[in-house]
Protein backbone atom coordinates (compact mmCIF):
# COMPACT_ATOMS: atom_id res chain seq x y z
CA UNK A 1 0.00 0.00 0.00
CA UNK A 2 1.26 3.69 -0.81
CA UNK A 3 2.04 5.24 2.24
CA UNK A 4 0.28 9.21 1.89
CA UNK A 5 1.77 12.12 3.91
CA UNK A 6 -0.09 15.44 3.67
CA UNK A 7 2.32 17.89 3.87
CA UNK A 8 2.55 21.83 5.35
CA UNK A 9 -0.72 21.35 7.72
CA UNK A 10 -0.89 24.74 10.18
CA UNK A 11 -3.69 24.21 12.66
CA UNK A 12 -4.82 20.90 14.64
CA UNK A 13 -7.87 21.04 12.74
CA UNK A 14 -5.61 20.65 9.47
CA UNK A 15 -4.24 17.93 10.91
CA UNK A 16 -7.20 16.06 11.94
CA UNK A 17 -8.57 16.26 8.72
CA UNK A 18 -5.80 15.41 7.04
CA UNK A 19 -6.27 11.77 9.34
CA UNK A 20 -9.70 11.88 8.48
CA UNK A 21 -8.97 11.91 4.90
CA UNK A 22 -6.57 8.75 5.35
CA UNK A 23 -3.27 10.09 5.78
CA UNK A 24 -0.21 8.04 6.93
CA UNK A 25 1.26 11.02 8.37
CA UNK A 26 1.08 14.50 8.54
CA UNK A 27 4.42 17.23 7.85
CA UNK A 28 4.62 20.48 9.88
CA UNK A 29 6.87 23.28 7.95
CA UNK A 30 9.77 24.33 10.57
CA UNK A 31 11.66 26.19 7.93
CA UNK A 32 11.43 29.74 5.72
CA UNK A 33 8.38 29.27 4.00
CA UNK A 34 4.75 30.89 3.77
CA UNK A 35 3.74 27.29 5.31
CA UNK A 36 5.93 27.81 8.24
CA UNK A 37 4.82 26.95 11.75
CA UNK A 38 6.50 28.06 15.04
CA UNK A 39 7.25 25.43 17.46
CA UNK A 40 4.62 26.73 20.28
CA UNK A 41 1.97 25.04 17.36
CA UNK A 42 3.47 21.95 17.09
CA UNK A 43 2.28 20.28 20.43
CA UNK A 44 -0.79 21.28 19.48
CA UNK A 45 -0.91 19.88 16.07
CA UNK A 46 0.68 16.56 17.78
CA UNK A 47 -2.03 15.87 20.19
CA UNK A 48 -4.70 16.42 17.36
CA UNK A 49 -4.16 12.78 15.57
CA UNK A 50 -3.16 9.10 16.82
CA UNK A 51 0.30 8.85 18.31
CA UNK A 52 0.58 5.71 16.36
CA UNK A 53 1.09 8.28 13.34
CA UNK A 54 4.03 10.52 12.21
CA UNK A 55 4.62 13.91 12.52
CA UNK A 56 7.27 14.46 10.20
CA UNK A 57 9.10 17.97 10.67
CA UNK A 58 10.17 19.59 7.13
CA UNK A 59 14.02 21.30 7.69
CA UNK A 60 16.26 23.25 5.04
CA UNK A 61 19.52 23.63 6.43
CA UNK A 62 18.64 23.74 10.11
CA UNK A 63 21.03 24.06 13.24
CA UNK A 64 21.20 21.11 15.23
CA UNK A 65 19.24 22.97 17.95
CA UNK A 66 16.81 23.90 15.58
CA UNK A 67 15.98 20.00 15.16
CA UNK A 68 16.59 19.05 19.17
CA UNK A 69 13.43 21.75 19.81
CA UNK A 70 11.67 20.58 17.68
CA UNK A 71 11.77 16.76 18.49
CA UNK A 72 10.92 17.88 22.16
CA UNK A 73 7.78 19.31 20.66
CA UNK A 74 6.41 16.36 19.28
CA UNK A 75 7.71 15.62 15.88
CA UNK A 76 8.73 12.39 15.16
CA UNK A 77 10.32 11.65 12.09
CA UNK A 78 12.32 14.06 10.56
CA UNK A 79 12.60 15.56 6.72
CA UNK A 80 15.80 17.70 5.20
CA UNK A 81 14.96 19.40 2.11
CA UNK A 82 18.54 21.42 2.05
CA UNK A 83 22.01 20.80 1.83
CA UNK A 84 22.48 18.26 4.96
CA UNK A 85 24.89 16.28 4.90
CA UNK A 86 24.17 12.38 5.75
CA UNK A 87 26.07 12.02 9.11
CA UNK A 88 23.83 15.31 9.81
CA UNK A 89 20.73 13.37 9.05
CA UNK A 90 21.34 10.19 11.06
CA UNK A 91 22.79 11.75 13.98
CA UNK A 92 20.11 12.68 16.10
CA UNK A 93 19.01 9.16 16.15
CA UNK A 94 15.48 9.60 14.54
CA UNK A 95 13.69 8.05 11.34
CA UNK A 96 14.39 10.83 8.62
CA UNK A 97 13.75 11.59 4.81
CA UNK A 98 15.65 13.44 3.05
CA UNK A 99 15.34 15.37 -0.02
CA UNK A 100 16.82 14.96 -3.35
CA UNK A 101 15.70 17.63 -5.56
CA UNK A 102 15.47 16.72 -9.53
CA UNK A 103 16.01 19.33 -11.73
CA UNK A 104 18.82 19.24 -15.20
CA UNK A 105 19.72 15.95 -14.16
CA UNK A 106 18.22 13.83 -11.70
CA UNK A 107 20.06 12.34 -8.51
CA UNK A 108 22.07 9.21 -9.06
CA UNK A 109 22.81 5.83 -7.55
CA UNK A 110 25.90 7.56 -5.32
CA UNK A 111 23.32 10.26 -4.25
CA UNK A 112 20.93 8.24 -2.97
CA UNK A 113 23.43 5.43 -1.11
CA UNK A 114 24.98 8.33 0.50
CA UNK A 115 21.74 8.78 2.69
CA UNK A 116 21.93 4.99 3.87
CA UNK A 117 18.85 4.21 5.53
CA UNK A 118 16.84 7.58 5.42
CA UNK A 119 14.26 7.29 2.76
CA UNK A 120 14.55 9.04 -0.19
CA UNK A 121 12.03 11.44 -1.28
CA UNK A 122 12.49 13.38 -5.02
CA UNK A 123 10.98 16.59 -5.48
CA UNK A 124 10.97 19.64 -8.14
CA UNK A 125 14.19 21.58 -7.79
CA UNK A 126 13.35 24.75 -7.04
CA UNK A 127 15.75 28.15 -5.83
CA UNK A 128 14.37 28.40 -2.93
CA UNK A 129 14.48 24.05 -2.00
CA UNK A 130 11.24 23.74 -1.24
CA UNK A 131 7.99 22.85 -2.71
CA UNK A 132 6.69 24.84 -5.25
CA UNK A 133 3.57 22.78 -6.60
CA UNK A 134 5.15 21.50 -10.05
CA UNK A 135 6.14 18.29 -11.00
CA UNK A 136 9.26 16.98 -12.46
CA UNK A 137 9.76 14.07 -15.14
CA UNK A 138 9.26 11.27 -13.95
CA UNK A 139 10.95 9.90 -16.36
CA UNK A 140 14.13 11.22 -14.78
CA UNK A 141 13.67 8.91 -11.77
CA UNK A 142 12.43 5.19 -13.22
CA UNK A 143 15.95 4.49 -13.60
CA UNK A 144 16.65 4.73 -9.42
CA UNK A 145 13.39 2.54 -8.85
CA UNK A 146 16.09 0.05 -8.21
CA UNK A 147 17.10 1.79 -4.89
CA UNK A 148 13.82 0.15 -3.04
CA UNK A 149 11.44 2.32 -0.76
CA UNK A 150 11.10 6.07 -2.06
CA UNK A 151 8.99 9.06 -2.15
CA UNK A 152 7.33 11.22 -4.85
CA UNK A 153 6.39 14.66 -4.14
CA UNK A 154 6.15 17.86 -6.37
CA UNK A 155 2.71 19.20 -7.60
CA UNK A 156 1.08 16.63 -6.85
CA UNK A 157 -2.90 16.52 -7.01
CA UNK A 158 -6.07 14.05 -7.01
CA UNK A 159 -5.53 14.49 -11.07
CA UNK A 160 -2.08 13.39 -11.47
CA UNK A 161 -1.13 11.27 -8.32
CA UNK A 162 -2.92 7.81 -9.52
CA UNK A 163 -0.61 8.12 -12.53
CA UNK A 164 2.25 8.43 -10.53
CA UNK A 165 1.49 5.60 -8.35
CA UNK A 166 0.90 3.25 -11.26
CA UNK A 167 3.99 4.65 -13.56
CA UNK A 168 6.65 4.66 -10.03
CA UNK A 169 5.26 2.28 -7.54
CA UNK A 170 6.76 4.35 -4.66
CA UNK A 171 6.95 3.29 -1.01
CA UNK A 172 5.01 6.79 0.08
CA UNK A 173 4.10 10.45 -2.06
CA UNK A 174 3.91 13.32 -0.60
CA UNK A 175 1.08 16.89 -1.05
CA UNK A 176 0.73 19.91 0.20
CA UNK A 177 -0.33 22.58 -2.27
CA UNK A 178 -2.24 20.01 -4.26
CA UNK A 179 -4.46 19.78 -1.31
CA UNK A 180 -4.67 23.38 -0.63
CA UNK A 181 -7.76 26.04 -1.69
CA UNK A 182 -6.94 29.46 -1.60
CA UNK A 183 -3.54 28.55 0.35
CA UNK A 184 -5.58 26.31 3.06
CA UNK A 185 -5.77 22.58 3.34
CA UNK A 186 -9.47 21.46 1.82
CA UNK A 187 -10.82 18.51 3.40
CA UNK A 188 -12.57 17.14 0.18
CA UNK A 189 -9.01 17.28 -1.89
CA UNK A 190 -7.47 15.71 0.81
CA UNK A 191 -10.09 12.84 0.81
CA UNK A 192 -10.00 12.85 -3.14
CA UNK A 193 -5.75 12.68 -3.10
CA UNK A 194 -5.90 9.23 -0.61
CA UNK A 195 -8.93 8.12 -2.65
CA UNK A 196 -7.29 8.42 -6.06
CA UNK A 197 -3.84 6.75 -4.41
CA UNK A 198 -5.93 3.72 -2.98
CA UNK A 199 -7.65 2.81 -6.29
CA UNK A 200 -4.19 3.51 -8.23
CA UNK A 201 -3.19 0.62 -5.13
CA UNK A 202 -5.95 -1.42 -5.95
CA UNK A 203 -5.85 -1.26 -9.93
CA UNK A 204 -2.05 -2.78 -9.53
Amino acid sequence: MTRVKICGVRTPEDAADAVGAGADAVGVILAPAPRRIALGEVTAIRRAFPALLPLVGVFVDPSAQEVRSALEAGVGVLQFSGLESPQFCASFGRPFIKVLHVGERAPDLEDVRRYGAGLITFDTASAQRGGMGRTFAWSEIEPLRKIGAFCVAGGLSPENVGEAVRRLHPFAVDVSSGVEREGRKDRELMRAFVRAVRESDAAA
